[in-house]
């Protein structure tokens, strides 16, 4: 297969890094591999993969990675020259800038006050060869497989995208041309499909220290703090539930990490909700970017 480009990113979602002061903003983090040309691509959307053992490090906290249905394996390889290879990433991205296509993060635009805007990927500069490799394998070997990754493959000649998949990367394994030691030969098989591992997918365990009242006629307080474990990566948002006696539907009021860090009084998070007059049971979600944890116990409160 030839005139083609392949393109790779490692999105962090669990990277969130705190800014300095009392600002508790997160941010992620997105790296770029692009390549132009290729000894070998093979692609199979028609083989399931079997679920795999997760890296030895995290044996003893998760046994098999989670499967969501037909999951195909691509497989392609290529050789590093800064003429071929490209290393780049973006950087700084608020989790409020994010945006989704596909049920993926968008690693082509972002949220611009109200507006998309193109992400601006600044290319990393390598001295030769080698050190473009080993930063490769460091942005993207890494705990590869807790990691989401997007893979694009994109035909050079008209310019347009003709594959992409959503999934993960199984093994990554380099060779060196004996007649060219400075051409590194890398091949890279990919999970494509809805592949998570269990600790990407670990959501968190439910609030600690729930304090419920009502202190004036027509509020409901929460208060409450952090779970012993975030899950995989750490809590993004709390959902606060409210449902009515006798009625089957639940509502809910959705706080931010940053807003409940900035509601903090006397060591716990804390919000009121207010125009709830009755009686009514109410509880908390905690949620990462892997999905809703273990919903707290359910507490009756009167708001009358």
């Amino acid at each position: 297969m030839t005139d083609i480009m392949i393109e790779l990113y490692k999105i962090h979602p669990e990277s969130y890094t705190p800014q300095g002061g009392t600002d508790q903003t997160s941010t992620y983090r997105i790296d770029r591999f692009q390549a132009k040309t290729f000894e070998s691509i093979g692609i199979d959307l028609n083989t399931p993969i079997s679920p795999m053992p997760l890296p030895e490090d995290k044996s003893t906290e998760n046994i098999l990675v989670k499967m969501e249905g037909n999951s195909q394996q691509i497989r392609f390889g290529c050789k590093f020259d800064s003429n071929l290879v490209t290393l780049s990433n973006v950087t700084g991205i608020a989790l409020d800038e994010i945006l989704e296509e596909d049920g993926h993060i968008n690693v082509d635009k972002y949220n611009n006050n109200g507006t998309e805007a193109d992400y601006v990927y600044v290319a990393q500069t390598e001295a030769n060869n080698i050190k473009l490799v080993d930063s490769f394998l460091g942005n993207f070997e890494s705990r590869s497989i807790t990691d989401t990754f997007l893979l694009r493959i994109i035909d050079i000649t008209t310019d347009s995208v003709f594959y992409e998949g959503a999934g993960s990367i199984q093994s990554i394994s380099t060779s060196v041309d004996a007649g060219s030691p400075v051409v590194w030969t890398v091949n890279v098989d990919y999970l494509v499909g809805n592949v998570m591992s269990i600790y990407d997918a670990d959501t968190p365990e439910m609030v600690t220290g729930l304090e419920i009242s009502s202190p004036v006629s027509g509020s409901i307080k929460y208060r409450w703090n952090d779970p012993v474990r975030s899950g995989g990566t750490n809590v993004t948002e709390f959902h606060l539930g409210y449902q009515k006696v006798n009625d089957a539907v639940t509502r809910y009021h959705k706080v931010t990490q940053t807003q409940a860090t900035a509601s903090i009084t006397n060591g716990k998070y804390q919000f009121i909700a207010t125009s709830l007059t009755g009686q009514y049971y109410v509880f908390i979600v905690a949620k990462n970017t892997g999905g809703s944890g273990i919903r707290s116990e359910r507490v009756r409160v009167d708001s009358t």
